[in-house]
């Protein structure tokens, strides 16, 4: 970086999130630099299972808004310069409490409504598929084009694409500071330099916050911890990517019979994904605990023991490893796409688990909202204004 640069926008973070806001604003012609103060996919990014999905949102707004994020990884992915090992294998969510089926079932005729390839299994058919499931398991909902990802790839392969398109980006480049005067952005000051520009996107995930003290936006966004374990190579034990049902219960904070209370304590809820290796991931987890990435051994052993329900098989399975990751988790759950107060600054974070499989459509409803265009989506219910902790928004563009 030279010690004085110019840009009409500025993209601050170097994650699933940054670097695809970055592609899209320079696919569409927009003059803009990307910053990054580590490397590429440097946070939650390279903690994360990589799934674009739309299992885990009950039909409504914001499962329309998923399904839409998924269906644009297709065509992206012809484009990138590296394979990001897309693949569209399903995943099934298993049910194993009769008290559910009403809801599972509405949810299974809502998402057919919006367009999902989703499909239902009874017992015996789900056998058909995985003779090794518990006896506990009564039926599985299958949304057949839940897909999984590498997301270290993704955010390298849009970083470079963006470079190709013309951006210019910056890694290994601290962010100091932002300069506003007279209510609107004048640079980014970096650790290399600084950078003129009109236009700032805060997208650093758990880190935006951080940034939204130097421009006097408060973005509530907390780091939440989910931990994950890698079993040793198996073989066959199971087919494809797995959940419970009642991950969408703790996905929203709310109380599920038969689990124990060291799983409700942790948020714990099982989530499976076999990988090219022949190993299996298992979570999942959910604590606020700062910014810690280390995993505790009393949240392993809780979501060791609840896969074993779902898979009794995993009980003779030897582990090789576990990590921790944060999510960068808003109030509601939801992200954060925004215009603020400030003119020039925005907001794109807060995603917290669907932040690989929703990048590219907010890379896409970023370029739309900061070149004046209609956003294909509405983003009202994602303004930063719902939360009440800021002066309102102004007009995007």
């Amino acid at each position: 970086m030279n010690k004085h640069e110019n840009a009409e926008i500025v993209v601050i973070g170097g994650g699933a999130v940054g670097t695809a806001v970055a592609c899209y604003l320079a696919r569409d012609g927009a003059d803009v630099a990307l910053v990054e103060r580590g490397e590429y996919a440097w946070g939650s990014s390279r903690r994360c299972d990589g799934h674009a999905v739309t299992y885990d949102s009950a039909p409504g707004y914001f499962s329309q808004f998923c399904k839409i994020g998924q269906d644009m990884f297709p065509e992206i992915s012809r484009e990138l310069p590296c394979d990001i090992e897309f693949e569209p294998e399903g995943l099934g969510l298993l049910v194993d409490d009769e008290r559910d089926m009403e809801t599972v079932l509405a949810n299974y005729e809502g998402k057919k409504n919006e367009g999902v390839d989703v499909t239902f299994w009874d017992r015996d058919e789900l056998l058909r598929h995985e003779p090794h499931v518990s006896d506990k398991v009564i039926a599985c909902l299958n949304f057949n084009g839940d897909a999984k990802l590498n997301p270290m790839r993704l955010c390298f392969g849009l970083a470079e694409l963006a470079r190709q398109k013309g951006a210019k980006a910056f890694n290994r480049t601290a962010v100091t500071g932002i300069t506003v005067r007279n209510g609107a952005v004048q640079s980014v000051e970096t650790s290399s330099g600084s950078i003129a520009t009109k236009k700032v996107v805060l997208a650093s995930g758990v880190w935006t916050p951080g940034l939204g003290d130097m421009v006097g936006v408060k973005v509530p966004i907390r780091p939440r911890q989910g931990q994950i374990l890698v079993t040793e190579r198996l073989d066959g034990l199971v087919s494809k990517n797995y959940a419970e049902f009642g991950y969408l219960a703790a996905k929203s904070g709310k109380k599920r019979p038969g689990v124990t209370p060291e799983m409700e304590q942790f948020g714990v809820a099982m989530v499976l994904e076999p990988s090219a290796a022949g190993t299996v991931l298992i979570g999942s987890s959910r604590r606020f605990v700062g910014m810690d990435t280390t995993p505790h051994p009393a949240v392993m052993q809780a979501i060791a023991q609840r896969a074993k329900h779902f898979f009794p098989s995993f009980s003779g399975v030897k582990l090789i490893r576990a990590y921790a990751g944060v999510r960068p988790a808003s109030p509601d759950g939801k992200p954060i796409i925004s215009p603020t107060h400030v003119e020039g600054v925005y907001v794109a974070a807060g995603h917290e688990g669907n932040g690989i499989g929703l990048s590219l459509i907010t890379g896409k409803l970023v370029s739309q909202m900061l070149r004046g265009e209609t956003p294909l989506v509405d983003l009202a219910p994602l303004c930063i204004d719902r939360f009440g902790m800021n002066p309102p928004s102004l007009p995007s563009a």
